[in-house]
């Protein structure tokens, strides 16, 4: 008799779990900056010149909202820092 080699079936491969990236642990979370930061460094207003109750409101606003005030800004032209009156306010 002729010894016969018997193979065991094998199981299909199973697929490896897809990888997640990583991003939060890779990137570091910025502090998110409040709307008087965000008005202050795109010089639409100056924070000096803006009372406390003033503030609460301002950073009530949307952040579309906030946006729109950005462009406004850029379109009517930039403000002086060192402007208490803070025009321009209006198209020239």
């Amino acid at each position: 008799m002729s010894a016969k080699k018997v193979t065991a079936k094998k199981a299909p491969a199973k697929k490896a779990p897809a990888k997640k990236a990583v991003k939060k642990a890779a990137k570091k979370v910025a502090a998110k900056k409040t709307n008087i930061e965000r008005l202050v460094a795109a010089c639409v207003n100056h924070a000096a010149h803006t009372e406390k109750h003033n503030h609460k409101v301002i950073n009530k606003l949307s952040a579309p909202e906030v946006k729109t005030l950005i462009k406004l800004r850029s379109k009517l032209g930039s403000l002086d820092p060192t402007d208490d009156a803070l025009s321009p306010n209006f198209p020239v």
